[in-house]
């Protein structure tokens, strides 16, 4: 039998679709991948407000059978909401996450943890209203339910303004007749032996695909030194360096932000998805011989205290002296300096003034001005410190990347233990404090040019 998810597996790559019967246990999901999936699923349960009272068809078990039977049921005693409303129709299993009857006519709700609807979504609908209508229930419309982008928290939050329902309904009919005929070609593809594939733009678009080690172990050794990043010549840019560096004005502060971006916004004055700062790390030089000195925040992981205050109080305070800020790719760091000022008006005068001493550190580095073997032709900070400055290295500690620890920082504010709470604490501010420490020796070695 097909499920949705297997249906939109297969018509994106057949291959990928018996791997996931044969073969799952060749699956595997990266830390940001299982991060997704998190919080979709918290979303998806969030998002049950939007049409509250509701009865849910999967209980214990698995969307299957005895769920399509409550589903059947509770149609049939008048409920209007149904979370997880499960249908089989034509060897095809969905579970609609929100199905409910207005004004006499019912409405399909597939929850998504996005700020808008995507390409890849409407086939997600198209199949379900294939299922569901195959089942007999006639659909109003039949659509997505994301996160609305101009939503602003102020307050306590107001689940109708937070989410936005975007109807498919005319764009879904398109596929209906192609779903009839692709299902027994997929179904088809389960009982046959494995596809013979080759990898391509499919293995990364729309997702990731959770097999891509799987079928890269498979290919020729030739084609994997094909598909891997050719390493660049060392190779240094002279004059272009000097006069990267030549600009520069002391007192220098090198500035790393760290961030959590939540889908449901925590505090007021921020918005789906908006990058929270809660963590700053500056190293600050007042002369080209001075020894850095070390600046940090780290916000208190309290629900009811917004962590941008006090970050914004005190790198105002800390960078006050400077005349050049470094940042490495500074896209992120204006970025949220401009959240910041839109959200606090208050503090816009110093904000702006740090925003305009910025000073991009990847430069030297993304224009090819100085570039090594090492580096295998990436301009990132975790490619370019081992190749200049191999003393250091994120690999000893317990947090290596910003992602981690976003998620890190995030957990703490649903952890009652302290031990682990002064863990996580002490790591994050080791990680914040080497990703400056390394902007601090890359611009030494750039001097030395």
């Amino acid at each position: 039998m097909l499920s949705k998810s297997r249906y939109v597996r297969g018509m994106n790559c057949k291959k990928s679709l018996w791997l996931y019967k044969h073969k799952k246990e060749e699956q595997k999901f990266s830390e940001a991948t299982m991060a997704i999936f998190k919080h979709g699923t918290d979303v998806g349960e969030f998002a049950q407000q939007y049409c509250p009272n509701g009865k849910m068809a999967v209980l214990e078990d698995y969307p299957g059978y005895a769920s399509a039977e409550r589903t059947k049921k509770f149609i049939e005693q008048g409920v209007e909401t149904i979370y997880e409303a499960t249908f089989i129709y034509d060897n095809t299993l969905v579970a609609v996450d929100i199905l409910h009857k207005e004004k006499g006519k019912w409405k399909l709700y597939e929850v998504k943890s996005t700020n808008s609807t995507k390409e890849a979504h409407i086939l997600d609908v198209a199949i379900q209203y294939y299922v569901v209508t195959g089942c007999g229930v006639e659909l109003e419309d039949a659509g997505v339910l994301h996160f609305n982008r101009e939503y602003v928290r102020r307050g306590e939050l107001e689940v109708e303004k937070l989410f936005k329902f975007t109807g498919l309904k005319e764009k879904v009919l398109t596929l209906q007749n192609e779903i009839k005929e692709n299902i027994p070609l997929l179904l088809k593809t389960l009982q046959g032996e494995e596809p013979a594939i080759e990898m391509g733009l499919h293995c990364e678009k729309p997702y990731t695909c959770d097999f891509t080690d799987y079928c890269r172990q498979l290919l020729p050794e030739e084609i994997k030194e094909e598909i891997r990043i050719l390493s660049s010549e060392p190779e240094i840019a002279e004059y272009e360096v000097r006069d990267y560096v030549s600009i520069i004005k002391y007192p220098i502060g090198f500035l790393d932000f760290e961030t959590i971006n939540p889908g449901i916004p925590m505090f007021d004055e921020s918005r789906p998805y908006q990058k929270i700062p809660f963590q700053y790390s500056i190293h600050f030089m007042n002369s080209e011989n001075d020894e850095p000195k070390h600046y940090q925040y780290l916000a208190p992981s309290c629900p009811n205290t917004d962590p941008r205050i006090g970050l914004i109080e005190n790198m105002i305070k800390d960078l006050e002296n400077s005349k050049t800020i470094f940042v490495y790719n500074i896209a992120f760091e204006k970025g949220c300096i401009n959240d910041l000022i839109r959200d606090f008006p208050q503090y816009e005068y110093d904000l702006t003034v740090i925003k305009e001493k910025l000073v991009d550190l990847i430069i030297p580095f993304r224009r090819k001005y100085y570039r090594t073997e090492t580096m295998q032709g990436s301009s990132s900070l975790k490619k370019v410190l081992p190749a200049l400055c191999p003393e250091l290295s994120y690999s000893e500690l317990d947090i290596g990347d910003g992602l981690t620890a976003g998620n890190e920082f995030f957990g703490l504010y649903f952890c009652d233990k302290e031990e682990i709470k002064k863990k996580t604490r002490e790591d994050l501010l080791k990680y914040c404090h080497l990703d400056t420490l390394a902007m601090v020796r890359i611009f030494e070695v750039l001097k030395q040019v």
